[in-house]
């Protein structure tokens, strides 16, 4: 069984190792899907080229020169006076390209040994194609050696005992110029395809992320009136979705509003007259629980509405999230409650500064400190940046809630019966329309277990 869930796990493994590889971005992958073809191109070209064109040149050049200098040697040999030998010099150096030069010279060149003046052209190997094609044709010793001068090259001939022809010619004798430029082509064109395709994906690339700012916006709540499909077919289909999406949510807000508003209207006009009848009725009991009914439901449809009507229009703006806490604290203490909060933001005026709708955000802290005011006796507030975003951390010492009942709880008009009974107040609306106006802005509420020993409630708030 063991083995099966090895062989399983190594394909997960390549996967997971091929994601790491490739760029995260869909500019660095649809780069990369250009470039990679590209370099191969250009490797198999350059392969071919030095393996056929230089292969093929170096060794016409190398056969060109060798000849010349076994001819120049073979004609040396055969003179029959030194008159005749410098002559026979002086015409070679003229008519070949070459500078040949003749000396006298007791040591045998057989026993000499010198450095390869080709070494840095060692993967062309032009050094042993001359040495193997010079001892094909002389049947002097003979040793190539490199001169004072670079890119100059000495190949010395002992022709005739004590008698020694050096030949000094340039490298471009044996080395084509073409390399060069075929090498200085390959990697200018490249830089040219590599430029014109970071331009190009650039400009495709473009209206995907002005659609996924778009988005983003919306998700936070933010209206993004300028924006309008460009690019590609593609993506102008996703961008027209996208506003049809839009539009469609906008309607049903709007619908929503309305409806309410009649459901607004049609209800407090019964609950006005039902008010003004128990306060003309008779004092007693009777009279007294109906003002607690009517009261009641009064609450309720305030609540249901409130929920329901959201955030409203209210625009956004760059507010002040640490003033917003201290606000709440301060309206929390001025009731009699024992607030304590830590911020800490920016380093030079302490401020944490997020695009929000702020008086949305003031409601949804204030309904958290609301609750936690309400079953506990002591509250703790800290915010702070964490990374992208604004964390708000609310504790409270009172009973808390159990992890089984911390989804439930965000329902609408959902109550816990135990801990938190109507005695206390609201209608089990707060957390929903906390959870409803953080999510409005892209950010997440959490409840966990708090060090206090009561309820911790996290916000998220993108900045």
């Amino acid at each position: 069984m063991a083995r099966v869930k090895s062989d399983m796990s190594l394909p997960r493994e390549r996967l997971r190792l091929r994601h790491r590889l490739l760029p995260r971005t869909l500019f660095g992958r649809s780069l990369l899907i250009i470039t990679v073809p590209v370099i191969l191109l250009q490797v198999i070209v350059a392969f071919i080229f030095f393996d056929r064109h230089w292969e093929s040149t170096s060794n016409r050049l190398v056969f060109a020169l060798a000849a010349e200098i076994s001819y120049i040697a073979n004609q040396l040999q055969e003179a029959e006076s030194s008159a005749e030998r410098d002559k026979i010099a002086a015409t070679a150096s003229h008519s070949l390209g070459v500078t040949v030069v003749l000396s006298s010279s007791a040591q045998d060149i057989s026993h000499q040994r010198a450095d390869d003046p080709f070494a840095r052209y060692s993967w062309f190997s032009v050094g042993p194609k001359l040495e193997e094609e010079l001892d094909r044709r002389l049947d002097s010793p003979f040793v190539v050696r490199p001169y004072e001068r670079d890119k100059w090259f000495v190949v010395d001939v002992q022709y005739a005992p004590g008698e020694v022809m050096s030949v000094l010619s340039h490298e471009r004798r044996l080395v084509s110029s073409t390399t060069y430029i075929f090498i200085l082509w390959l990697i200018g064109s490249a830089f040219i395809l590599f430029s014109i395709a970071i331009l190009f994906m650039r400009n495709q690339i473009r209206p995907i992320l002005r659609l996924a700012v778009a988005a983003e916006k919306l998700g936070r709540g933010q209206d993004v009136p300028d924006f309008r499909p460009v690019g590609a077919m593609e993506i102008r289909k996703a961008a027209a979705a996208f506003i049809r999406m839009k539009e469609r949510l906008r309607r049903q807000i709007e619908q929503r509003t309305l409806m309410l508003a009649g459901v607004s209207h049609d209800l407090r006009t019964p609950l006005t007259r039902m008010k003004l009848q128990a306060a003309l009725a008779l004092p007693g009991s009777d009279a007294e629980a109906l003002k607690q009914d009517i009261a009641e439901m009064e609450q309720m449809v305030n609540g249901y509405l409130a929920f329901a009507k959201g955030e409203g229009d209210e625009p956004t703006s760059m507010a002040d999230i640490a003033e917003i806490i201290q606000r709440v604290s301060a309206n929390a203490a001025r009731l009699g409650h024992t607030i304590h909060f830590d911020i800490n933001g920016n380093p030079v005026d302490r401020r944490l500064l997020a695009k929000v709708r702020p008086v949305a955000i003031e409601r949804a802290i204030s309904n958290v400190v609301g609750n936690a005011t309400t079953f506990g006796k002591n509250i703790w507030i800290n915010a702070q940046y964490l990374d992208d975003d604004i964390e708000i951390i609310i504790d409270d010492d009172g009973p808390g809630i159990l992890p089984a009942d911390r989804e439930v709880v965000f329902r609408p008009f959902y109550r816990l019966e135990k801990s938190r009974n109507k005695k206390t107040g609201g209608v089990g609306l707060g957390l929903s329309i906390t959870q409803d106006i953080v999510h409005n802005h892209g950010g997440e509420i959490v409840l966990a277990d708090s060090p206090r020993g009561g309820l911790r409630v996290i916000l998220r708030l993108p900045v």
